[in-house]
């Protein structure tokens, strides 16, 4: 996996929301493509995050991860977003 990978699934048009696997079996959903800064080897990617009260994205919490540590790039489908957001009852 290269840095042009990622740039070029964070750049689709539309943006598709997915997921970075990683060799460790450590996951992070990219739900918009604001929540990832880049370089050439590594990449932070916002973890935590909210919406301020004038509409600002703000990230709480990230991790910097090695893109040559990136397995997959696994496309979101809208009904993993939905389960995840569900709390138990």
């Amino acid at each position: 996996m290269t840095y042009h990978d990622l740039q070029r699934k964070l750049h689709e048009n539309p943006f598709k929301p997915f997921r970075i696997k990683l060799v460790n079996n450590t996951a992070y959903d990219v739900n918009e493509s604001w929540m990832i800064f880049m370089g050439e080897t590594s990449a932070i990617v916002a973890t935590q995050t909210r919406t301020d009260d004038r509409g600002y994205h703000i990230a709480l919490d990230w991790r910097t991860i090695s893109i040559s540590h990136i397995v997959e790039l696994a496309d979101l489908r809208e009904a993993d977003g939905d389960r995840k957001r569900k709390k138990p009852a």
